[in-house]
């Protein structure tokens, strides 16, 4: 991450810590980290359900995915801070790939191709929110399936996340 970019998003997580007085958030936004870096936002509907979106963009591409959530107490015993994520979307976006796996193997291609995205997710993950600050941290996993015109279809299994979250 450049340190122009780490500027300007402590600039902006300093200038909206400075107006959290209330303690009723309806929506948050962070950064979310699974080997690569997305932008994240989430609106509440309920105090137990909300609308997520997830930007990544890198790799030649960008993607665009929007999760329906829902959130139950976890862990009582332990803290009264932690939460159950769970609920499931769809992504949409495109690429520019010079190579793809499937079933363990390299498919190296030519030249870098264009190809569309376009796929369902899933997420499940345990939140802890920060009581006496507007700050939530979530470890989650986050599987898909994804169709492209070049690789057809993949399916992740491997993208365990960390996020970081500013309440407002």
């Amino acid at each position: 991450m450049s340190e122009k970019f780490k500027g300007i998003l402590l600039l902006i997580l300093t200038l909206l810590s400075a107006t959290a007085i209330a303690q009723n958030y309806t929506r948050d936004a962070g950064i979310r980290f699974d080997g690569r870096f997305s932008g994240t936002y989430r609106q509440y509907n309920l105090d137990e359900e909300a609308i997520e979106g997830i930007l990544f963009v890198g790799r030649r591409g960008f993607t665009l995915t929007v999760l329906k959530e829902y959130f139950q107490p976890a862990l009582g015993h332990v803290s009264e801070n932690l939460y159950l994520q769970y609920g499931f979307g769809a992504h949409a976006g495109f690429a520019f790939i010079d190579h793809y796996n499937t079933l363990y193997r390299t498919v190296h291609l030519d030249e870098y191709r264009f190809t569309p995205l376009l796929g369902l997710d899933g997420i499940i993950g345990i939140i802890y929110r920060f009581p006496e600050f507007p700050f939530e941290l979530c470890v989650d996993f986050k599987p898909y399936f994804e169709f492209s015109t070049i690789q057809y279809f993949n399916l992740c299994l491997n993208s365990i996340g960390v996020s970081l979250k500013y309440k407002f």
